[in-house]
């Protein structure tokens, strides 16, 4: 499966996390640039495929699965593992 770009940069700096952080859909506004609205379709198409995942304390919360961290790391993808939270 392709990622868009706006999906590429919202699981990019998802994976960047130790795996025990999680970010609002705020904080990864301000990491990548993005508007709010391609933050949430890109993390819903990501939930899907069972690259990122959500807490389930409120505001609900995005980290990377093992399965989008290993992703990342292919050489397509390595431009967007840039971005800060």
């Amino acid at each position: 499966m392709a990622l868009t770009e706006p999906e590429a940069k919202v699981l990019g700096a998802l994976s960047m996390l130790e795996p025990s952080r999680a970010l609002t859909c705020r904080q990864l506004c301000r990491a990548t640039g993005l508007p709010d609205t391609s933050i949430h379709r890109a993390l819903l198409r990501l939930s899907k495929t069972g690259l990122a995942m959500s807490t389930l304390r409120s505001p609900a919360r995005w980290r990377s699965t093992d399965r989008g961290r290993v992703t990342m790391t292919r050489a397509v993808y390595r431009e967007y593992v840039g971005a800060q939270p």
